[in-house]
């Protein structure tokens, strides 16, 4: 025999010892009973542990959904005011264009006014007016006027008819 073969059945022979001998005193049982109740420990440990997985997926799919809804409120609301500024941009100006038309035309009238004035106020020499006489003192005789007054049929115009004093 070959020294392998002596080796090889002497490593099983002490094998087979050791098991009996662990099967006898119940060593084996015990080590069975352990390897399942751990193998069953490791299996509640995973499906907990799917079971956190999956909460946690769960939630960051909410916070990727809520952020998401956050941006998109935020550009509406970046887009809204920018569309606010140019708004009140554009009221500014129109405001601004009204005031400079109101201004020049205030300027306009206040000129014309002006030059009115100016002209009523210069002494002009070119248009002589009427010439009013000074009243004079009264006299002791009675007044009488000389309008024609017609009293009769006949000729009309002055000179004709008889004139009553007043």
């Amino acid at each position: 025999m070959c020294p392998k073969t002596v080796s090889k059945a002497v490593n099983w022979t002490v094998k087979k010892v050791k098991n009996t001998v662990k099967d006898v005193s119940g060593v084996t049982a015990a080590e069975e009973k352990a390897k399942r109740e751990y193998k069953r420990k490791q299996e509640e440990a995973d499906r907990m542990a799917k079971e956190k997985q999956a909460e946690l997926d769960r939630l960051a799919r909410q916070r990727e959904a809520t952020v998401a809804q956050q941006q998109a409120t935020l550009k509406a609301q970046e887009l809204r005011l920018v569309e606010q500024r140019d708004a009140q941009g554009n009221l500014v100006a129109g405001l601004q264009e009204d005031q400079a038309t109101r201004i020049s035309e205030a300027r306009a009238r206040g000129n014309a006014v002006t030059n009115s004035l100016r002209i009523l106020a210069q002494k002009s020499s070119k248009a002589p007016t009427a010439q009013t006489s000074q009243k004079k003192g009264r006299t002791p005789r009675p007044r009488s006027t000389t309008a024609g007054l017609r009293l009769g049929g006949g000729r009309s115009g002055s000179g004709s008819g008889t004139n009553y004093s007043v």
